[in-house]
C-alpha cells in the first residue's frame, strides 16, 4: 500500500488549521458575549418582574382598603448599605426587601393608630434576622420606620455575614 506524500500538502494543512483554531477561538468569544447578555437581560427582567407583582399586591391593597382612609394601604422597604465597603448587589437588595415586605404584610389593613404603638415590635420582628441568599447569609438591622398617613416605610440595612 502506497502513502502519500504530506510534504505537497503542507501548506494546505497548516492554513486549514489555523483556520479550524480561528473558528473555535471566534466562536468562543461569540458565546462569552452572548451569554453576558443574557445574564444582563435575565437580570433585569427578574427585577421588572419583581417590580410588577410589587405593584400588583400595591393595587390589591389599596382597592381593599380604599373606603378607609385611616389603615395601613402600602408598606415601602428600602435597603441601604451600611459602609461603602460591602455593597450587596442589586437582585440580592430586592430579594432582601421583597422578604422583609412579605414578612410585614400583616400591617396591611390595620389601624395607622395602633401600627404607630406598636412599631417597636415591627422593629424586633426584622432586627437581628438572618436570610439565607444565594448561599450567603445576610443580617437585616432596621435604621428607622416612617408611618406616614396610609404608608409604613421601613430603611433597612443589611450586612453579610462571616463565619
Amino acid at each position: 500500500m502506497r502513502i502519500p506524500p504530506f510534504a505537497r500538502y503542507q501548506r494546505l494543512l497548516s492554513s486549514l488549521g489555523l483556520m479550524l483554531s480561528g473558528a473555535i477561538i471566534g466562536s468562543a468569544v461569540y458565546m462569552s458575549i452572548h451569554q453576558y447578555n443574557y445574564t444582563q437581560l435575565y437580570v433585569e427582567m427578574h427585577k421588572y418582574l419583581q417590580e410588577n407583582r410589587d405593584l400588583r399586591a400595591d393595587i390589591d391593597n389599596l382597592n381593599k382598603t380604599k373606603n378607609k382612609q385611616s389603615l395601613i394601604n402600602v408598606v415601602n422597604v428600602h435597603l441601604v448599605p451600611k459602609n461603602q465597603e460591602e455593597l450587596i448587589s442589586e437582585d440580592i437588595q430586592k430579594e432582601i426587601e421583597s422578604d422583609i415586605k412579605s414578612e410585614l404584610k400583616l400591617v396591611i389593613g390595620q389601624k395607622a393608630t395602633y401600627v404607630k404603638d406598636a412599631q417597636p415590635l415591627y422593629e424586633k420582628l426584622i432586627t437581628q434576622k438572618t436570610y439565607i441568599l444565594h448561599d450567603k447569609k445576610y443580617i437585616v438591622e432596621v435604621k428607622s420606620i416612617v408611618l406616614i398617613q396610609t404608608e409604613l416605610t421601613v430603611w433597612i440595612t443589611a450586612q453579610e455575614k462571616r463565619t
